[in-house]
């Protein structure tokens, strides 16, 4: 039967693995060789000096004897009564002495095979398959079997950064297990539950709420302090609420209804000076705000969500004209951005009326939860939508400082995570620091990251429903939102990165094939 292209290409690698083979075998002995001259060289200089030292003492025998030998000359032997098996006793020592010479140890070395190269194919081909059957060489896959250590090293490195392949290990998943462990830990000790100050979960607020509450009072008041300097007629800032009258009296926006009774001809359902910052869009701390807000006080309107939908009102409120009057756009931006900056510093820390913590500003993109109509839960006895629970938390103390004290275990979570990944990189797998950038766009560190957030995840639930006793949805005092936001993004990254991965393999697979193809067809 004749054989095609591949077979010959397979019979040549089998050839060339066994070759590979012998020099690895050649390598070892040329080892062994320099070992054992080493050694010998070694002995040589030990016996070198065992024979000088040998020397020595011969030398100084003689001495002794040729001084022996001076004094015996000196005395008639004649007239003394001495026997003459002692004089030959004494004649005997004269004898020289010759230092031993070393003896070259026999070095057996075992017989080195190798295959016999001839002029028939055939038969370099049977003997080098008769070679692979004695040394238990396997040529399943010769391809991979000719390559030597370093070659088989750097194209499995290479092979890892084409097809993105994972390089984590079993210790890689403990450590970000541990690390997650470590953050659920701190939130639950340090972090604790969410409070308004006056519920009464508010002797379980942890330090590091507690910690956050106090520094926002205190910048707050640094800030009041800050802008009123120039005004000399200013009363003195003397605590939080001082501080939040003033930020209130001199950056007033035409958005800030508290009730239906500001709202000119219209109504946002259930909204009440409890709630009415979440309803705002323009009170968010974040983007969403800043954007909304500079809209609201350019056109004198106010933006709501009412009963899911977005609702934009008239309010009965003189500062709706402080912007809209300004003549230049640019001032009206300004202003508008300072007022809303000026205005959620104001709102913060609560109101200058509260009642312990009070209600804050809600986290960024908060309100958006407000448009959720669905679902059925029950709070407290009564049932309430997704956009009722997520009301419900934010009055319970859900607001932007305890999101930022929530947020301190899981930057301290994914800080261990990143340095890790850079340690790895550069100094076990040798990358430059460049290449060692924890940006989280590499899907094994997206990975770690996941699974250190899973870990914080489940010890935060299993906290929530221990501390609280019951299944409920007051174990959502105790939740972690933060951690919660951060699961949800790291999950999405690696599922994201994991669809990328194949569509990028199957891509190279084509590429691979149609090379192949190629080269088979020009064999």
């Amino acid at each position: 039967m004749e054989k095609d292209k591949l077979d010959e290409l397979d019979e040549a690698a089998k050839v060339v693995s066994v070759g590979q083979h012998e020099a690895d075998q050649a390598v070892e002995r040329l080892d062994e060789l320099k070992q054992i001259s080493s050694n010998m060289s070694a002995d040589l200089d030990l016996q070198e000096k065992i024979n000088a030292n040998q020397q020595q003492r011969i030398n100084d025998t003689q001495s002794k004897i040729k001084e022996a030998q001076s004094l015996l000359n000196m005395i008639d032997l004649d007239n003394l009564n001495v026997k003459t098996s002692e004089i030959e006793e004494i004649e005997n020592l004269r004898v020289e002495v010759k230092p031993s010479e070393p003896e070259s140890p026999e070095i057996k070395l075992p017989h080195l095979d190798y295959v016999d190269a001839t002029g028939n194919w055939e038969d370099l081909l049977s003997e080098s398959e008769a070679y692979a059957a004695k040394f238990n060489l396997s040529l399943d896959n010769p391809y991979f079997a000719c390559l030597s250590d370093a070659e088989i090293n750097k194209m499995s490195a290479l092979l890892s950064d084409k097809y993105e392949l994972s390089k984590l290990k079993k210790e890689d998943y403990v450590f970000a297990s541990i690390v997650g462990i470590i953050g659920g830990l701190v939130d639950a000790f340090l972090v604790g539950a969410i409070t308004d100050g006056n519920n009464k979960y508010a002797s379980e607020q942890g330090i590091l709420g507690q910690k956050v509450d106090g520094t926002v009072d205190k910048l707050v008041t640094k800030y009041a302090e800050f802008a009123s300097r120039n005004e000399p007629y200013s009363k003195k800032i003397n605590s939080k609420n001082d501080a939040i009258r003033w930020l209130e009296n001199h950056f007033k926006v035409s958005y800030d209804a508290s009730n239906n009774s500001n709202i000119i001809n219209d109504s946002i359902a259930g909204m009440n000076p409890s709630n009415h910052h979440l309803f705002s869009l323009s009170h968010d701390i974040g983007p969403l705000g800043l954007f909304i807000s500079i809209l609201d006080q350019l056109d004198g309107k106010s933006t709501f969500i009412s009963d899911g939908m977005l609702k934009r009102v008239y309010t009965a409120s003189k500062e709706a004209d402080q912007v809209k009057d300004l003549q230049l756009g640019p001032q009206k931006v300004i202003k508008a951005v300072e007022n809303w900056f000026g205005h959620t510093c104001s709102d913060v820390a609560g109101t200058s009326k509260s009642v312990g913590r009070g209600a804050g500003l809600p986290m960024p993109f908060y309100s958006v939860t407000q448009q959720f109509k669905f679902g059925n839960f029950n709070v407290n006895g009564k049932d309430k939508d997704f956009a009722g629970v997520a009301e419900w938390l934010y009055k319970q103390g859900l607001d932007f400082r305890a999101f930022v004290a929530q947020s301190m275990p899981v930057l301290i979570m994914e800080t261990l995570i990143r340095l890790y990944w850079v340690y790895k990189n550069h100094f076990y797998y040798g990358k430059e620091w460049k290449e060692c950038i924890p940006i989280a766009n590499k899907l094994d560190l997206q990975t770690l990251l996941l699974v250190s957030t899973s870990t914080f995840a489940a010890v935060d639930i299993t906290d929530a429903i221990v501390r609280n006793g019951n299944i409920d949805v007051r174990i959502l005092l105790r939740i972690n939102f933060a951690n919660a936001y951060d699961l949800g993004v790291r999950s999405v990254q690696v599922m994201k990165g994991r669809f990328q991965r194949a569509q990028k393999l199957k891509k190279i697979n084509q590429e691979n094939e149609a090379n192949w193809n190629e080269i088979y067809k020009n064999i």
